[in-house]
């Protein structure tokens, strides 16, 4: 005989789940557009890149960055459904593996030694590729400790449940109607973490882009710089009006 709480469960999982969902893609529907085109765009890249490399070549380091990024690809898409499924603390622990996948394959494409040592499959850390990369884009450094300090090792800090308001738990994705905005941070974190990884695929995969999105080539060089599109900038500047907001308490 199923108890009243198992019901509820159940009532959850096959009635209020979907609902919940169709109410926060509605709240951002902007955002989840733009979600769909950055991933969108890894994916062609690495699709072209697989169509006009069908032979595996177990010493070409692209080959290992192809695999690492369209997992890391699908490990996006499964963080973003947390996101808008009504999840809090869950979404960025996938944000932060998915990042780190593509830290690795931008570090073995460029960084022989490590490559070699990858090859081997012994002693090859992976934090130690986020130490690489933030060399070269400091802000992934941040982003990386935060995720792992507030999201992934477990502390005081990130001890407590969700919550619908001061008196209130949230109990798995379900946001009722009025609190979508909840999960606003999930959601523009997405947008931060998929942009820095289509960073990194157009980085090592330039070639197979259609059109680059977030690196210019310096004409006469062999260089590129970091840009951000203008039809990105405005999620970028909401996203950190929020988490500034966030850090100086006038928003859960």
């Amino acid at each position: 005989m199923t108890s009243p709480l198992e019901s509820a469960v159940l009532k959850y999982l096959r009635e209020l789940s979907p609902e919940s969902r169709s109410r926060i893609v509605a709240a951002f529907s902007k955002e989840v557009d733009e979600f769909a085109h950055l991933v969108s765009r890894i994916v062609e890249a690495l699709q072209r890149y697989h169509a006009q490399n069908k032979m595996h070549d177990e010493n070409n380091p692209k080959e290992a960055a192809f695999s690492l990024m369209t997992k890391g690809a699908n490990t996006l898409v499964a963080g973003f459904e947390l996101a808008i499924g009504g999840y809090m603390w869950e979404p960025p622990i996938l944000f932060r593996s998915a990042l780190e996948g593509f830290a690795v394959a931008w570090d073995l494409v460029h960084n022989p030694e490590r490559f070699k040592l990858w090859k081997k499959r012994k002693k090859f850390e992976s934090t130690h590729s986020i130490s690489n990369l933030k060399k070269e884009i400091e802000p992934v450094g941040k982003m990386y400790g935060y995720l792992s300090n507030m999201h992934v090792h477990t502390g005081p800090i990130n001890s407590s449940p969700p919550m619908l308001n001061e008196e209130k738990f949230q109990f798995f994705g379900l946001l009722s109607a009025g609190n979508e905005e909840l999960r606003k941070g999930e959601v523009f974190f997405a947008l931060l973490a998929a942009h820095v990884c289509l960073q990194l695929t157009e980085l090592v995969f330039h070639k197979y882009a259609v059109d680059l999105e977030t690196i210019q080539k310096i004409p006469g060089t062999d260089t590129v710089r970091n840009v951000v599109s203008e039809r990105h900038r405005p999620f970028i500047e909401a996203s950190m009006a929020h988490f500034r907001a966030m850090a100086e308490g006038k928003v859960l």
